[in-house]
């Protein structure tokens, strides 16, 4: 299956800035065991949300020009003072093993962005196609079965409900596995949740930094290394329960825990 990693920071996380990109290195290289076809990342700064993925290997990506100009254009919307970033940034990012739609079409390699919604997801929906056909007012613009995820919780959220609420109501849709994490354009609020239990997450002691990833192998070996050893107790690595959610305020890190049964 696909692997799939993220890190939250907020105001005051007091994060290197060197750090942030040493960090998404090593996860992309701790991830790429999970999958090679094709790799992804998707960075909000609070100003904008950055998005690049290619059809290589998370280890070509991380050297290519794209990344480090992804990186540079981050860097200019972050603010930092001397070599400490002071605002707050999070990010996603995808090895892809390719279970649905081919990864020669960019389009249906990781970050999926639809409707106002990037998302990174470990796992295959197999009723993608019964889904469009019951909601046609759904529009299907590629060929990869996280889409129709985004089109729906977008469809849910416009017609009123909560993030959670819209969340669970597309997990009563799906059939199939589905590890997620999204961003929305308008909401400083980050979702994981996951109907397999293959999410793994784990916060620093100034409770300022928040990181996950699909397996606890891949966060425990993430945070025996480089600054993130003296900050994080990878002892108290905790598994996001299958059927469980979680909605992260992204200024704050405040955390609502939530079922995915409605």
């Amino acid at each position: 299956m696909c692997g799939i990693f993220g890190l939250f920071a907020v105001e005051g996380a007091d994060l290197p800035v060197p750090g942030l990109r040493s960090v998404v290195d090593r996860s992309f290289r701790l991830s790429e065991s999970r999958g090679k076809e094709a790799s992804g990342i998707v960075v909000n700064t609070g100003a904008a949300m950055l998005v690049l993925k290619e059809p290589v290997s998370s280890s070509r990506l991380i050297r290519s020009r794209e990344y480090r100009t992804l990186f540079g254009d981050a860097l200019r919307k972050l603010a930092y003072q001397g070599d400490r970033y002071i605002s707050r940034v999070a990010v996603y990012g995808h090895s892809r093993l390719v279970t649905n739609g081919q990864s020669e079409l960019n389009a249906n390699n990781q970050p999926v962005v639809k409707d106002g919604a990037v998302a990174v997801h470990n796992g295959i929906i197999v009723n993608d196609a019964e889904l469009w056909e019951k909601y046609p007012g759904l529009k299907q613009r590629y060929n990869v079965d996280t889409e129709v995820f985004l089109s729906l919780i977008q469809m849910f959220r416009a017609g009123g409900q909560s993030i959670v609420d819209a969340a669970r109501s597309v997990y009563g849709e799906i059939v199939g596995a589905a590890s997620m994490a999204i961003m929305f354009d308008d909401e400083p609020r980050g979702l994981i949740a996951t109907n397999t239990g293959s999410l793994y997450w784990c916060q620093n002691r100034s409770g300022r930094i928040l990181v996950f990833a699909s397996e606890k192998f891949i966060l425990k070996e993430l945070l025996s290394d480089g600054f993130l050893k003296e900050d994080f107790d990878a002892g108290s690595i905790a598994q996001l329960k299958a059927g469980t959610g979680c909605l992260i305020d992204l200024d704050t890190l405040e955390k609502r825990f939530f079922r995915l049964e409605q």
